[in-house]
């Protein structure tokens, strides 16, 4: 049976109108352009979204394609491509968003501080992009319902795309966490289920305590980045982790667990992913190594 999506992953292809400079960390310009853009086609679903307290349903990355920049700025030519990766939770979202570049009535483009941008291209379907596709919650339970094997998947590789950090509270204090530990990513992407679906599949504590127990990060290749917002800095880490089950006979806790590095594609996990931060993907061509990959363009 096939379920209509409510899991989307856009990659927006943008061309830049006139030559300036940027900001090297765009999060923030992002953030407010969607916004924006929501705005423009539903006013209430804009401010809907800006109001919710807690996690939203949408990640928004890094810009692509322009290099890191120098001394905090990104030096930019008019006609220089690149792009943006936008994932959307909700399909009210998705449509709210999308409409902005059907309605006919003006050519698509975003502006980033002072640079405008021409959309050229939004890839949406599975196999037009690595980071693009959509997918529903449904279909995704019940693909691990129906896996069999399930000792082939007691290893779950990610990549940390963007720089992820967790946000930590150590009594009076709070911190940023900068590795990924199985409790922290597993046990967001256990909260980010239970939020969009209503529905425990296992406990999220219980995950949590699994996941610090009954996991390992095998193998990794990781590195920290530091991150300019607009008022402050902050550190993440990205690369590839290899995490290892290895209580191979919880078959549930298997299945819970495969799904949600499927559900990270779209969730991402950590801090500021509304701002380029925390996105993430599953790779599925696991070989026993961890070697240097080149990110998609």
């Amino acid at each position: 049976m096939t379920h209509s999506p409510d899991l989307y992953a856009l990659i927006i292809r943008l061309t830049a109108q006139k030559s300036g400079t940027l900001p090297a960390t765009v999060g923030h310009l992002a953030h407010a352009a969607f916004l924006d853009i929501l705005r423009q086609v539903d006013p209430a679903v804009s401010q809907a979204i800006h109001d919710i307290n807690g996690r939203k349903p949408f990640t928004i990355s890094p810009l692509h394609g322009y290099g890191n920049g120098r001394k905090g700025k990104l030096s930019l030519k008019a006609g220089q491509t690149g792009w943006l990766r936008v994932t959307l939770l909700d399909p009210t979202l998705f449509h709210t968003f999308i409409q902005y570049f059907l309605s006919g009535n003006h050519r698509p483009a975003i502006r980033l501080d002072n640079i405008p941008f021409h959309i050229s291209e939004i890839l949406s379907s599975p196999g037009s992009h690595p980071l693009a596709g959509y997918d529903s919650l449904q279909t995704l339970h019940a693909k691990w319902e129906q896996t069999t094997r399930l000792s082939d998947h007691t290893t779950i590789r990610l990549t940390f795309r963007t720089p992820t950090a967790f946000s930590l509270k150590n009594g009076r204090f709070r911190h940023m966490h900068t590795l990924p530990d199985p409790p922290l990513v597993f046990g967001q992407l256990a909260s980010y289920w239970e939020a969009l679906t209503g529905d425990s599949y296992i406990d999220k504590e219980d995950v949590r305590k699994f996941a610090a127990f009954g996991m390992v990060v095998a193998r990794h290749k990781i590195q920290t980045h530091m991150v300019q917002f607009r008022k402050n800095k902050q550190v993440g880490f990205l690369g590839d982790v290899q995490f290892l089950i290895q209580d191979k006979e919880n078959h549930p806790m298997i299945r819970y667990l495969n799904l949600l590095a499927d559900l990270a594609f779209y969730t991402g996990v950590g801090s500021k992913t509304t701002m380029g931060m925390g996105q993430m993907m599953r790779i599925m061509n696991y070989e026993g190594r961890i070697t240097k990959r080149s990110h998609p363009s």
